[in-house]
């Protein structure tokens, strides 16, 4: 069995979405599922066999990602000594008020007398009879989707002021417009680093996992939803075997006399015998039983109960929402005199559905103290510790000019659509055709022109087709060969424009373009002027489909 360590460190806000809040908006998780980090090794190890696709019956392939083989657990934070944390135990209550002192009555039970309260962190870190309570930073937003035609969100239609509904006197939105909304955000924020593991166990998969893994840390990734919108980018590092090992030695104590505590480390899916999915500490107990082989007596039990959904990004479908046992759930059993072997196996093995998306984790008997102190000590040595290297520093500022930069020509780019007229536009089918291909190449990470050029090539030789974009005039030149002229169809090699050619088709000549922090400055390079030059020709022929429209 080998395990591979490695931390997620968010450069943008995350939105890998629980099943919470209303439907206008998004509540991410406050830690980071395995299913999301199983997703980007994925990707990155078909990517080389994209071109002949993939069999998801594959015998390797299932080891190395669906059959439970290898297993993803979930990212939890790091605290501010870079510890990882653990999920916040169900059995820790608080009294009242008094929040500095935790009891643990998985431990042993407390006067009831009290008036007892949950802890409300959702991760720690302990140290002795120390504990440091973990709530991870959030980022909420609030966004307004626009209904494209009016620039600000519209209802499906909107009456007159006088207030009859009649076809002329009300504005109606077309099929492919969307009504407007206002939605929020609920995300991690951006500058956290959570901690998480792969676990094989077939060893010869460790070295073909670690290779993906060193691949990715390379560049950046991408975690859950709206990754267009300024979310989810997070770089990977690894960790070095001999830390991991320190970090487990610390934590190898006396188990308690008496009693098998165990703590759920992860949400557990368990079915009943009719199939279902349930919360039931006597269905706990049996599958432990059954995995440990022993007859297990239950004492107590702290459970907790969560709704798991999903979203596969294959299908492009959600998943079913099913019921699972929550992380931080704790069962206690009169000690039975389980081999320790067994336990460490199961401890590595986990129990459930879903164990490769990182469910089913169980830790045995980690809770050994009946009274915690909470450490509300900050992480503080001075101004060393803001400090950050010069290579970190010029990344962030790289990344602030880019962005600088994209904003600028994407105001510069709308004011050029609106200067340019397009005469006798085509048919809104063949505009519609043509915009597909564009389209298609502006979602690529590296956008090329070749299929474009080929599908113009089919144009001409449609005499239909041609004469309509022959016959439809763009800043005073037929449309084909405007377009021709744009993409550069027809001439060898990769795609190229000069500057100042670049600069006048925006309508940017004599302007300032670049961005600036210090001596780092925005790059302008042919992939960054070909976007722009695709985004010209879509929007150019959505003005145009447009006119069309409101002429018939």
């Amino acid at each position: 069995m080998k395990v591979i360590h490695y931390r997620i460190h968010l450069l943008e806000p995350t939105l890998v979405t629980s099943l919470q809040g209303d439907p206008n908006s998004g509540v991410a998780f406050d830690y980071l599922p395995g299913s999301a980090l199983r997703g980007i090794l994925i990707s990155k190890y078909l990517l080389p066999k994209s071109a002949n696709g993939s069999d998801a019956s594959d015998a390797t392939l299932r080891r190395l990602f669906f059959d439970g083989t290898t297993r993803y657990l979930n990212g939890y934070p790091l605290d501010a000594y870079d510890h990882p944390s653990l999920p916040v135990p169900a059995s820790w209550q608080h009294v009242k008020e008094k929040e500095g002192e935790i009891f643990d009555f998985a431990v042993e039970a407390q006067d009831g007398e009290q008036q007892w309260q949950s802890v409300s962190a959702s991760f720690y870190t302990q140290s002795g009879n120390t504990v440091r309570l973990i709530r991870p930073a959030r980022n909420i937003a609030v966004h307004t989707q626009r209904t494209a035609r009016f620039g600000r969100a519209m209802p499906e239609y909107r009456p007159s002021r006088s207030g009859q509904a009649s076809r002329r006197s009300t504005i109606w939105l077309d099929k492919d417009e969307i009504p407007g909304a206002v939605y929020r955000y609920d995300a991690l924020a951006a500058g956290q680093t959570f901690r998480a593991a792969i676990i094989c166990d077939n060893d010869t998969d460790e070295p073909t996992l670690r290779d993906v893994m060193q691949d990715l840390t390379a560049g950046y990734v991408t975690l859950g939803g709206s990754r267009s919108g300024g979310y989810g980018q997070a770089r990977i590092s690894l960790i070095d075997n001999d830390d991991a090992d320190r970090d487990a030695a610390e934590d190898d104590k006396d188990a308690p006399e008496g009693k098998l505590i165990v703590t759920l480390q992860s949400d557990v899916l368990l079915r009943d015998e009719r199939g279902q999915f349930v919360v039931d500490p006597e269905l706990l107990c049996r599958v432990l039983s059954r995995h440990l082989g022993v007859e297990l007596d239950l004492k107590d039990a702290f459970l907790k109960a969560e709704v798991i959904g999903g979203f596969n990004r294959k299908w492009g479908l959600p998943l079913p929402q099913t019921l699972a046992v929550r992380m931080g759930s704790v069962l206690v059993f009169k000690g039975p005199g389980c081999d320790p072997t067994l336990l460490d196996d199961l401890e590595i093995r986990g129990i459930g559905e879903r164990r490769a998306e990182g469910f089913g984790r169980i830790a045995f008997n980690r809770q050994r103290v009946e009274e915690l102190t909470v450490d509300y000590t900050p992480k503080s040595h001075g101004l060393a510790d803001f400090i950050v290297s010069e290579v970190e520093a010029r990344k962030l500022a790289r990344l602030m000019v880019d962005r600088m930069l994209r904003q600028r020509l994407d105001e510069w780019l709308l004011a050029a659509v609106n200067e340019i007229k397009i005469n006798n536009p085509p048919s809104n089918t063949q505009i519609s055709r043509l915009r597909g291909v564009v389209l298609e190449e502006i979602r690529k990470a590296a956008p090329g022109t070749d299929k474009i050029c080929k599908f113009i090539d089919s144009i001409e030789k449609r005499s239909s087709a041609r004469r309509q974009f022959e016959r439809s005039i763009v800043d005073g030149e037929p449309l084909l060969r405007w377009l021709k002229d744009l993409l550069r169809c027809g001439r060898e090699g990769a795609w190229t424009m000069a500057d100042n050619d670049w600069r006048n088709r925006l309508r940017i000549s004599g302007v300032e373009v670049g961005a600036r922090i210090g001596d780092v400055k925005a790059e302008i390079n042919d992939g960054l002027r070909l976007e722009y030059v695709l985004q010209l020709i879509d929007l150019v022929l959505a003005h145009a489909a447009k006119e069309h429209r409101e002429e018939n």
